[in-house]
């Protein structure tokens, strides 16, 4: 539907413009348009409703040939076929001041047309009338910061109480203050949310914060959403159903999974789950076996790490909504039964979706696999190394066999300051790998006067229980053939 409007000088200049103006990658107007922008606050809305092409998409083409198969440009028929649609819904499926920098009623909320349903453009860009106008001079740029307290961004709308992302967000280590990115490049790619943009997605697209040198921006919304769309489901910059390292998570969740290195594993997760370039291989690991379980093979697990991290829970009686944002597997959960960070045991955790995916015939059933899991690493990890004397360093006083390796005395065989990985680093590299919330000091450690630290990366075995147990009982048995140890009594390959 095209629309003429004879309010005012302004909206002739927005026609000459439109017309005369801007040509590439532009739809063939049938009939002259004129905006609605002098009586909707300067906002422009859709050309023609009927293509889902703005008005910003006569200039912007590629972007609005990804965003009309979004589920942005959608929004109002979502609405409309949910069942629920209600007059104070429309905000939100409009375009009107919520996500963008003004707080006023504009667009549809001044003028309820056809012309601003849907979330278009302006919904998070503001009023295209100014740069519609005078493009050089005027950029209304959209912000990629998410929070509930903000009148800008992605909380206006996703922090609703049908949908919380951005409150459960909030509540994960993704919207934790970038500390780590700090004047580290190295980090900032995956602990900042400008640098992962530009360096795991390759977004270039200018916005808000982009030449903010000062602001650390959080991992939001935008960093694995595309407001724009994309090829993936959810909006999504990369595929959550791959089994590479180009899956959405395994792009930062893959930091340094094999030594050498001075630290230990980090955020090696991706690869342990992959069963792929990680961990210490043994001179005795039998390389010809499998290297992953089905949490990690798309043909069983289509999800893989969306399956357990990113888990909706709906419960209208006791008016529970949860869309799994805060990234939380089997959560703890509060006495309304919503997640929350815990601490709790093992058998108050939530292990719905380890039976929804199919993987499990009951709760009670992953409950026990986890419980084993953690429990099988434990007695394995307690082979390698015990602190029995709490300090968090590997003296020869300890219980283990690095204890005694550190008892022989040669600092060369714990050096992690060099390149040559000895059975020693070797087998600690591992029980860093695999190391549980019950064995904290394989995460932060001393040893011969050098410090190690590793990102807890087994998920307490479920990412990869299988490999990570082969791995420390060839470690073990490498342990004792190279330094003529002897191991605790109990260890059955």
């Amino acid at each position: 539907m095209s629309r003429i409007n004879t309010r005012g000088c302004l909206s002739l200049l927005l026609l000459s413009f439109v017309l005369v103006g801007c040509t590439d990658e532009s739809i063939a107007f049938d009939e002259p348009v004129l905006s609605l922008a002098d009586s909707t606050a300067g906002f422009l809305g859709y050309h023609t409703e009927s293509a889902k092409w703005t008005l910003c998409g006569n200039c912007h083409g590629d972007e609005q040939m990804t965003w009309a198969t979004s589920r942005h440009s959608g929004a109002w028929a979502t609405l409309q076929a949910s069942g629920s649609a209600t007059s104070s819904c429309e905000d939100c499926h409009t375009v009107t001041e919520r996500g963008n920098v003004l707080t006023d009623a504009v667009g549809y909320s001044l003028v309820p047309d056809a012309a601003f349903q849907d979330v278009q453009c302006e919904s998070c860009h503001g009023p295209g009338v100014g740069h519609l106008a005078t493009p050089e001079a005027t950029k209304p740029l959209a912000s990629i910061l998410a929070g509930t307290s903000l009148t800008n961004g992605c909380g206006e709308c996703h922090g609703a109480a049908g949908n919380p992302s951005v409150v459960d967000w909030g509540e994960s280590h993704h919207a934790s203050p970038s500390l780590y990115a700090a004047g580290r490049s190295d980090c900032a790619e995956c602990h900042e949310g400008k640098a992962a943009l530009r360096d795991k997605f390759g977004e270039m697209a200018d916005f808000l914060e982009a030449s903010d040198t000062t602001t650390l921006v959080p991992i939001t919304c935008a960093v694995c959403h595309d407001p724009h769309g994309s090829d993936n489901d959810h909006q999504l910059r990369a595929s959550i159903t791959t089994g590479s390292t180009n899956h959405l998570c395994v792009k930062c969740h893959n930091r340094i999974a094999t030594p050498p290195s001075e630290r230990g594993p980090h955020a090696a997760q991706g690869p342990l789950v992959l069963g792929q370039n990680v961990g210490w291989i043994p001179p005795n690991f039998d390389t010809n076996l499998a290297t992953t379980t089905t949490h990690g093979l798309v043909a069983k697990n289509e999800g893989l790490c969306v399956s357990c991290h990113v888990v909706a829970i709906e419960d209208d009686p006791a008016d529970i909504h949860s869309t799994g944002h805060n990234f939380q597997a089997v959560s703890c959960l509060d006495a309304d039964g919503a997640p929350t960070d815990g601490p709790c045991t093992d058998s108050e955790r939530d292990y719905r979706a380890c039976v929804a995916s199919g993987c499990h015939a009951t709760e009670s059933d992953a409950l026990d696999r986890y419980e084993w899991l953690g429990e099988t690493l434990n007695e394995l990890l307690d082979q390698i190394w015990f602190d029995k004397i709490e300090n968090g360093r590997i003296d020869a006083a300890d219980e283990g066999l690095l204890p005694q390796v550190v008892a022989l005395g040669n600092s060369n065989d714990l050096d992690l300051t060099d390149e040559t990985v000895t059975v020693a680093e070797g087998a600690l590299w591992n029980a860093q790998l695999a190391h549980t919330a019950d064995r904290p000091w394989f995460g932060e450690g001393e040893v011969f006067g050098g410090e190690f630290s590793a990102h807890r990366s087994s998920g307490g075995g479920v990412h990869n229980g299988y490999l990570l147990r082969r791995l420390l009982i060839a470690s073990i048995e490498a342990l004792v053939d190279e330094y003529g140890l002897t191991a605790a009594p109990g260890l059955d390959p």
